[in-house]
């Protein structure tokens, strides 16, 4: 409540860019990617399959009632930052701005940001909806993140630049339309 929507917007940049960071250097086999214990814990590669396994088996309604799936991504953004030395896993710091947890405070409170939510998150920057020659639906495709260079991922950031936080007063429904034009509308609005 205390948050102003510039704030906002520029946390929700920064937990986006985290990662985009996070699914290169997996990826690119920078952090431990492969190691069961990273895999369980920590990566951010295997947390979205995970909830999509979930999601197709039990249906999207149960990531709903579950909150963990954040507390694992916080947990990845402070092991990046900070490190990890255990007898079973080691990681070094790697410090830096964008993965400060003092950055945004209010990001490491207790938050009721659902798995569901994490998980199109995750599959907003890693699933991509390609047409389908003949003009069938767009089929998912799994964006690689190990081809991208500097400049592409600068891309990916100016492409997250293009939105802006606000508060909504009231509920407010989104529609699906066209690739430039989905309004979203207040419930009063379209009750009246």
């Amino acid at each position: 409540h205390d948050v102003k929507e510039p704030e906002l917007y520029e946390a929700a940049l920064t937990v986006m860019m985290r990662l985009v960071f996070l699914f290169s250097a997996e990826e690119r086999k920078l952090l431990l990617l492969g190691e069961p214990l990273y895999d369980q814990n920590y990566a951010v590669s295997t947390l979205r399959a995970q909830l999509r396994e979930t999601a197709d088996q039990q249906g999207e309604e149960v990531l709903e009632r579950r909150f963990d799936a954040w507390c694992r991504l916080l947990a990845a953004f402070r092991a990046v930052h900070g490190g990890i030395q255990h007898d079973r896993l080691n990681l070094p710091a790697y410090g830096g701005s964008l993965f400060d947890p003092h950055r945004y405070p209010f990001l490491e409170a207790v938050l009721s940001i659902s798995n569901r939510t994490v998980l199109h998150l995750l599959e907003a920057l890693q699933i991509l909806r390609v047409k389908v020659p003949g003009g069938g639906p767009a089929e998912p495709r799994r964006l690689s993140f190990r081809a991208l260079d500097v400049e592409q991922i600068g891309h990916v950031y100016e492409g997250l630049l293009d939105h802006q936080a606000l508060r909504a007063a009231e509920v407010v429904l989104g529609l699906e339309g066209t690739r430039n034009s989905e309004p979203e509308i207040a419930i009063s609005k379209l009750r009246a």
